[in-house]
Protein backbone atom coordinates (compact mmCIF):
# COMPACT_ATOMS: atom_id res chain seq x y z
CA UNK A 1 0.00 0.00 0.00
CA UNK A 2 2.81 2.39 0.89
CA UNK A 3 4.58 1.57 -2.40
CA UNK A 4 1.38 2.27 -4.35
CA UNK A 5 0.91 5.60 -2.60
CA UNK A 6 4.54 6.56 -3.30
CA UNK A 7 4.17 5.65 -6.98
CA UNK A 8 1.00 7.73 -7.36
CA UNK A 9 2.66 10.68 -5.62
CA UNK A 10 5.63 10.59 -8.03
CA UNK A 11 3.36 10.33 -11.07
CA UNK A 12 1.29 13.26 -9.78
CA UNK A 13 4.42 15.38 -9.36
CA UNK A 14 5.65 14.54 -12.85
CA UNK A 15 2.36 15.55 -14.44
CA UNK A 16 2.35 18.72 -12.36
CA UNK A 17 5.83 19.68 -13.58
CA UNK A 18 4.89 18.92 -17.17
CA UNK A 19 1.80 21.11 -16.88
CA UNK A 20 3.82 23.96 -15.35
CA UNK A 21 6.36 23.80 -18.19
CA UNK A 22 3.64 23.90 -20.84
CA UNK A 23 1.95 26.85 -19.17
CA UNK A 24 5.24 28.70 -18.96
CA UNK A 25 5.85 28.19 -22.68
CA UNK A 26 2.36 29.36 -23.57
CA UNK A 27 2.36 32.41 -21.31
CA UNK A 28 5.59 33.94 -22.55
CA UNK A 29 4.24 34.47 -26.05
CA UNK A 30 6.72 32.20 -27.83
CA UNK A 31 5.68 30.03 -30.73
CA UNK A 32 7.88 26.95 -30.36
CA UNK A 33 7.65 23.50 -28.88
CA UNK A 34 11.17 23.22 -27.46
CA UNK A 35 14.03 25.41 -26.27
CA UNK A 36 17.48 25.88 -27.72
CA UNK A 37 20.65 27.66 -26.56
CA UNK A 38 22.44 29.93 -29.02
CA UNK A 39 25.38 32.32 -28.85
CA UNK A 40 28.12 34.10 -30.76
CA UNK A 41 31.35 35.84 -29.89
CA UNK A 42 33.13 38.24 -32.22
CA UNK A 43 36.48 39.53 -30.96
CA UNK A 44 38.13 42.38 -32.86
CA UNK A 45 41.57 43.55 -31.70
CA UNK A 46 40.82 42.17 -28.25
CA UNK A 47 37.37 43.74 -27.82
CA UNK A 48 34.71 41.10 -27.20
CA UNK A 49 31.21 41.38 -28.68
CA UNK A 50 28.97 38.64 -27.37
CA UNK A 51 25.36 37.46 -27.43
CA UNK A 52 24.12 34.42 -25.54
CA UNK A 53 20.57 33.25 -24.89
CA UNK A 54 17.89 30.60 -25.00
CA UNK A 55 14.72 30.63 -27.07
CA UNK A 56 12.57 30.32 -23.93
CA UNK A 57 13.42 33.97 -23.19
CA UNK A 58 12.47 35.13 -26.67
CA UNK A 59 13.40 34.32 -30.22
CA UNK A 60 15.95 36.54 -32.00
CA UNK A 61 13.78 38.61 -34.32
CA UNK A 62 15.55 37.99 -37.62
CA UNK A 63 12.96 37.15 -40.23
CA UNK A 64 10.17 36.20 -37.82
CA UNK A 65 8.30 39.48 -37.95
CA UNK A 66 4.97 38.32 -36.52
CA UNK A 67 6.11 36.90 -33.19
CA UNK A 68 5.26 39.06 -30.20
CA UNK A 69 8.09 37.83 -27.98
CA UNK A 70 11.34 38.46 -29.80
CA UNK A 71 14.77 39.89 -29.05
CA UNK A 72 16.49 42.20 -31.51
CA UNK A 73 20.00 40.78 -31.09
CA UNK A 74 20.30 38.02 -33.69
CA UNK A 75 22.11 34.72 -34.04
CA UNK A 76 20.45 32.66 -36.74
CA UNK A 77 21.14 31.03 -40.09
CA UNK A 78 18.59 30.80 -42.88
CA UNK A 79 18.37 29.02 -46.21
CA UNK A 80 17.99 31.34 -49.21
CA UNK A 81 14.92 30.10 -51.15
CA UNK A 82 15.72 28.38 -54.43
CA UNK A 83 19.48 28.45 -53.82
CA UNK A 84 22.14 26.42 -52.05
CA UNK A 85 23.30 29.53 -50.17
CA UNK A 86 22.91 29.90 -46.41
CA UNK A 87 22.96 33.31 -44.70
CA UNK A 88 24.21 33.62 -41.13
CA UNK A 89 23.40 36.82 -39.21
CA UNK A 90 25.26 37.77 -36.04
CA UNK A 91 23.96 41.08 -34.76
CA UNK A 92 23.98 43.34 -31.70
CA UNK A 93 21.60 46.26 -31.90
CA UNK A 94 20.06 46.27 -28.42
CA UNK A 95 22.42 46.38 -25.44
CA UNK A 96 19.39 46.15 -23.13
CA UNK A 97 18.32 42.79 -24.59
CA UNK A 98 18.36 39.79 -22.25
CA UNK A 99 20.76 37.96 -24.60
CA UNK A 100 23.29 40.81 -24.72
CA UNK A 101 26.56 40.04 -22.91
CA UNK A 102 29.15 42.59 -24.07
CA UNK A 103 30.44 44.76 -26.88
CA UNK A 104 29.26 47.38 -29.36
CA UNK A 105 26.43 47.57 -31.87
CA UNK A 106 27.52 45.69 -34.96
CA UNK A 107 26.27 43.25 -37.57
CA UNK A 108 28.12 40.49 -39.33
CA UNK A 109 26.47 38.75 -42.29
CA UNK A 110 28.16 35.59 -43.50
CA UNK A 111 27.09 33.98 -46.78
CA UNK A 112 27.98 30.34 -47.39
CA UNK A 113 27.70 29.34 -51.09
CA UNK A 114 27.28 25.68 -50.13
CA UNK A 115 27.46 24.99 -46.40
CA UNK A 116 29.61 21.94 -45.68
CA UNK A 117 31.14 20.23 -42.66
CA UNK A 118 34.62 21.59 -43.32
CA UNK A 119 36.43 24.84 -44.09
CA UNK A 120 34.03 27.06 -46.04
CA UNK A 121 35.17 30.14 -47.97
CA UNK A 122 32.41 32.51 -46.87
CA UNK A 123 31.64 36.07 -47.93
CA UNK A 124 31.60 38.42 -44.92
CA UNK A 125 29.93 41.82 -44.70
CA UNK A 126 30.33 44.00 -41.61
CA UNK A 127 27.84 46.74 -40.76
CA UNK A 128 27.35 49.34 -38.05
CA UNK A 129 28.98 52.56 -36.89
CA UNK A 130 31.38 50.68 -34.60
CA UNK A 131 32.92 48.77 -37.51
CA UNK A 132 32.93 51.82 -39.79
CA UNK A 133 34.63 54.01 -37.20
CA UNK A 134 37.17 51.33 -36.25
CA UNK A 135 38.18 50.49 -39.81
CA UNK A 136 38.31 54.16 -40.84
CA UNK A 137 40.46 55.01 -37.81
CA UNK A 138 42.97 52.36 -38.87
CA UNK A 139 42.61 52.82 -42.60
CA UNK A 140 41.08 56.13 -43.81
CA UNK A 141 38.69 55.64 -46.72
CA UNK A 142 38.89 51.90 -46.14
CA UNK A 143 35.52 51.25 -47.85
CA UNK A 144 35.08 48.19 -45.61
CA UNK A 145 37.52 46.33 -47.85
CA UNK A 146 39.92 43.74 -46.50
CA UNK A 147 41.51 40.37 -47.20
CA UNK A 148 43.27 37.57 -45.31
CA UNK A 149 46.75 38.05 -46.82
CA UNK A 150 48.88 41.17 -46.94
CA UNK A 151 49.98 42.65 -50.24
CA UNK A 152 48.19 43.58 -53.43
CA UNK A 153 44.46 43.22 -53.94
CA UNK A 154 43.37 39.61 -54.48
CA UNK A 155 39.78 39.28 -55.71
CA UNK A 156 39.56 35.56 -54.84
CA UNK A 157 39.93 36.26 -51.10
CA UNK A 158 38.53 39.80 -50.87
CA UNK A 159 36.13 40.06 -47.90
CA UNK A 160 36.17 36.28 -47.46
CA UNK A 161 37.05 34.17 -44.45
CA UNK A 162 37.73 30.43 -44.18
CA UNK A 163 35.02 29.54 -41.65
CA UNK A 164 35.41 26.12 -40.05
CA UNK A 165 32.00 24.46 -39.68
CA UNK A 166 32.14 21.90 -36.87
CA UNK A 167 28.43 20.98 -36.70
CA UNK A 168 25.73 21.37 -39.37
CA UNK A 169 22.97 21.10 -36.76
CA UNK A 170 19.64 19.41 -37.44
CA UNK A 171 16.46 20.48 -39.21
CA UNK A 172 14.03 22.86 -37.53
CA UNK A 173 10.38 22.15 -38.31
CA UNK A 174 7.90 24.78 -39.54
CA UNK A 175 10.61 27.47 -39.76
CA UNK A 176 8.90 29.30 -42.62
CA UNK A 177 5.48 29.58 -41.02
CA UNK A 178 5.68 32.81 -39.09
CA UNK A 179 2.26 32.69 -37.43
CA UNK A 180 2.53 32.79 -33.61
CA UNK A 181 0.00 29.94 -33.51
CA UNK A 182 2.27 27.62 -35.51
CA UNK A 183 4.71 25.76 -33.24
CA UNK A 184 8.35 26.09 -34.23
CA UNK A 185 10.48 23.12 -33.21
CA UNK A 186 14.17 24.02 -33.18
CA UNK A 187 16.81 21.57 -34.33
CA UNK A 188 20.39 21.58 -33.08
CA UNK A 189 22.43 24.70 -33.80
CA UNK A 190 24.94 25.24 -36.60
CA UNK A 191 28.42 25.65 -35.08
CA UNK A 192 31.54 27.19 -36.55
CA UNK A 193 34.52 29.46 -35.97
CA UNK A 194 37.38 31.44 -37.41
CA UNK A 195 40.43 33.04 -35.82
CA UNK A 196 43.18 34.94 -37.60
CA UNK A 197 44.32 38.22 -39.13
CA UNK A 198 42.67 40.32 -41.80
CA UNK A 199 44.38 43.21 -43.58
CA UNK A 200 42.74 46.54 -44.34
CA UNK A 201 43.51 48.50 -47.49
CA UNK A 202 45.92 51.44 -47.55
CA UNK A 203 46.63 53.99 -50.23
CA UNK A 204 50.38 54.41 -50.71
CA UNK A 205 52.08 57.74 -51.35
CA UNK A 206 52.43 56.72 -55.00
CA UNK A 207 48.67 56.22 -55.29
CA UNK A 208 48.71 52.43 -55.28
CA UNK A 209 46.50 50.29 -53.05
CA UNK A 210 47.96 47.68 -50.77
CA UNK A 211 46.54 45.59 -47.94
CA UNK A 212 48.92 45.71 -44.99
CA UNK A 213 47.05 47.06 -41.93
CA UNK A 214 46.47 44.05 -39.64
CA UNK A 215 43.34 43.48 -37.56
CA UNK A 216 43.04 40.47 -35.27
CA UNK A 217 39.61 38.90 -35.47
CA UNK A 218 37.88 35.78 -34.23
CA UNK A 219 34.31 34.58 -34.74
CA UNK A 220 32.65 31.73 -32.89
CA UNK A 221 28.96 30.86 -33.14
CA UNK A 222 26.22 28.41 -32.27
CA UNK A 223 23.42 29.71 -34.49
CA UNK A 224 19.74 28.85 -34.52
CA UNK A 225 18.97 26.88 -37.65
CA UNK A 226 15.90 28.40 -39.32
CA UNK A 227 15.50 25.73 -41.95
Amino acid sequence: MKKTFLFLTIVSLLFSCSSDNNNSSNNNGNSFSNSMDYEFTITINGEVHKVKGNTTNGIPKGYIQSLTNYINNECEIISIPGQTQKLLTLKINDVTGSNYISGQNLECRITFPNLLMEINQAQILFYGSYITNLFDSLSPNNLNSWQTTSGLYNQSISNKLPINITDLGTTSTNPNMWSPTTPLNFGQTVKGNYSGTIYLRRMTSSGNVTYDIPVQISIDFKALRMY
